[in-house]
């Protein structure tokens, strides 16, 4: 009797040892495969900052690509060069919704021309004349539309994009030229800044 309690105590403890051996075994395991996921995390939030790089890389490289748009931009005639400088200049200013800037610029885009460009004079002058965006984006459409022909007479280089808002004007919809695809309206300004399309492309 004696000899089988003592056999069933000695089995006990071996058994006891060979359990905790596997906790600790299966401790060590848990461990491990923390580590390894730890690393497979670590590896990951480098390849995404990586990629955050690469992204940042490729925006960078699209907002230079925008940019070079204009200086590509060239004409033959030095006039239509200040013309296409001035009337940009008008265009920004509506798109920033600054009448006062807006006035400022027409009135120099005014003073380019003669009276051998009477409608382009008369409509830059009536920007220039106004301090309320409505008249002023009113005179600026006339002008556009008027301007279209002048400016792809002399182009040299680069590329003009012909631009179309359907609700300016109550719905009649208004045009205007863009150096760049990009959408900025000039006829509501932040109010609906994307609002448009490119209709037509003019190039050299």
């Amino acid at each position: 009797m004696k000899n089988t309690v003592k056999f069933v105590m000695i089995a006990a403890t071996a058994l006891s040892i060979t359990s905790c051996g596997n906790d600790k075994k299966n401790n060590n395991e848990g461990e491990d495969a923390l580590v390894e996921e730890r690393m497979v995390d670590e590896q990951e939030m480098e390849g995404m900052d990586h990629m955050d790089g690469a992204d940042m890389d490729h925006s960078m490289h699209t907002d230079a690509e925008m940019k070079t748009d204009d200086a590509a931009l060239s004409f033959e005639d030095e006039n239509v060069a200040a013309v296409w400088k001035a009337y940009n200049s008008v265009r920004l200013a509506l798109i920033a919704s600054d009448p006062a800037k807006a006035k400022q610029e027409a009135a120099n885009l005014a003073m380019i021309f003669d009276e051998s460009n009477a409608k382009l004079k008369s409509a830059a002058s009536a920007i220039a004349s106004s301090e309320d965006l409505k008249v002023q984006r009113t005179a600026f459409s006339q002008f556009s539309n008027a301007a279209e022909a002048y400016f792809k007479g002399t182009l040299n280089s680069g590329t003009l994009y012909k631009q179309h808002c359907p609700m300016a004007f109550d719905g009649k919809g208004g045009d205007w030229l863009s150096n760049e695809a990009a959408i900025k309206n000039p006829y509501y300004g932040d109010q609906m800044l994307t609002c448009g399309s490119v209709t037509a492309t003019i190039t050299k």
